[in-house]
């Protein structure tokens, strides 16, 4: 049986960046492997990572869980488009991922934290194509 908390981490995100328009990479643990047909305004969700917090109390664990978000974009002939691209997107993605109506409505996620961005070309000889790296952490509260 799923409790909700680590299972809600990866749908929050997904919902979220399909909402914005961005079609989703599912090879989780090969993000190099993204056909050149679907790079531009794709996304790739990390696997959550976790570690726990000091706790509060007797009865619950308080876990940081963590999740890159990456997105691609073609700058085709311009780099720059690409990377001017990649910020407009960082910032339609937090303001959405971090807005409080939705991020206070995850089932078993107590909160959200925008953890830092990158934006790097997609490999040393392509820089036509720029990755941002969004990096979030996520709240949840396990009871035992």
């Amino acid at each position: 049986m799923a409790y909700p908390g680590f299972t809600s981490v990866r749908a929050y995100f997904r919902t979220q960046l399909s909402a914005l328009g961005f079609t989703e990479w599912k090879d989780v643990f090969n993000v190099d492997n993204i056909p050149s047909t679907k790079l531009d305004k794709s996304f790739h969700l990390s696997a959550p990572t976790g570690t726990r917090r000091d706790v509060y109390d007797m009865q619950s664990q308080d876990v940081e869980c963590e999740i890159i978000v990456r997105t691609v974009r073609k700058g085709y002939n311009d780099p720059a488009a690409a990377v001017d691209q990649c910020v407009v997107d960082l910032d339609d993605i937090i303001h959405r991922c971090l807005d409080a109506s939705r991020r206070f409505s995850v089932s078993g996620v107590k909160n959200i934290y925008y953890s830092g961005h990158t934006i790097e070309p997609v490999d040393s000889t392509n820089d036509n194509v720029a990755v941002l790296e969004i990096t979030f952490t996520c709240l949840i509260v396990i009871c035992i």
